[in-house]
């Protein structure tokens, strides 16, 4: 079975706040989304998605947070030129083939569209020796987890 492994980085400073995630290929967006939260220091309060490279509200792919994709009037998108998936239901395999993801390719991750909490995982590599059902870890990281609610570690506020 194939697992991926992503290192998370913050936007604002991908040097200084980074997490090494692996996933296994069955798991769903809405569980790697859970520990990059916790691991960041953030919640799960708030409405997210991922989406593809480095576009955030333009990018032309959503996996949308299961609560937000449900509210979506009639199933549709918002915008004509954009497709959306339940991240709830879409596994990160279903992801990387979706997308045609190759190591080093990057994925965007904006959490609370109020503040933005602004990441980007790049691919680091897919091993197949690991269990497909490998619940999503922190492996490796840097930097403290921000407060979520403190405008110092916000740089949007800085």
């Amino acid at each position: 079975m194939t697992a991926y492994r992503f290192r998370v980085k913050l936007e604002w400073d991908p040097t200084a706040l980074w997490r090494d995630i692996i996933v296994g290929e069955d798991r769903t967006l809405a569980e790697f989304q859970a520990v990059i939260n916790e691991s960041m220091g953030l919640n799960q309060a708030h409405l997210w998605f991922f989406g593809v490279g480095q576009d955030y509200w333009q990018s032309s792919v959503k996996y949308q947070r299961p609560e937000e994709y449900e509210d979506l009037p009639s199933g549709e998108a918002m915008r004509w030129d954009e497709t959306v998936y339940n991240a709830g239901e879409t596994t990160i395999t279903e992801l990387a083939r979706q997308l045609d993801l190759k190591v080093g390719d990057r994925i965007c991750y904006l959490f609370d569209y109020g503040d933005e909490w602004r990441f980007y995982g790049i691919l680091k590599e897919s091993t197949d020796d690991e269990p497909g059902g490998r619940r999503p870890e922190v492996v490796n990281e840097k930097g403290d987890p921000v407060d979520q609610y403190s405008l110092d570690d916000h740089p949007q506020y800085q």
